[in-house]
């Protein structure tokens, strides 16, 4: 009698932490590039208007405000995840 398959092992999940559970460290770090990259298109922007590239401006600036808005609403969730 021969076994056409092989024997399944047990999955094993490492004993570690999450490095952020709520998020807060990678929004941030996600914000501060937007809010950097909105400083540069800024700084940029008639250079990108003349090259058809002006929404990039938009774009960051966007992704800038939205960051800054997550990063609030995680921060108050995990004030009330501390509590």
């Amino acid at each position: 009698m021969t076994h056409d398959h092989e024997p399944h092992l047990p999955t094993l999940q490492a004993p570690v932490k999450a490095l952020d559970p709520h998020g807060v460290q990678i929004v941030g770090l996600g914000t501060i590039l937007f809010i950097l990259g909105t400083l540069i298109c800024w700084w940029q922007l008639p250079a990108l208007t003349a090259s058809g590239r002006g929404w990039w401006f938009s774009t960051a600036l966007v992704g800038a405000g939205i960051g800054v808005l997550a990063l609030a609403v995680l921060l108050i969730l995990r004030r009330i995840r501390l509590r």
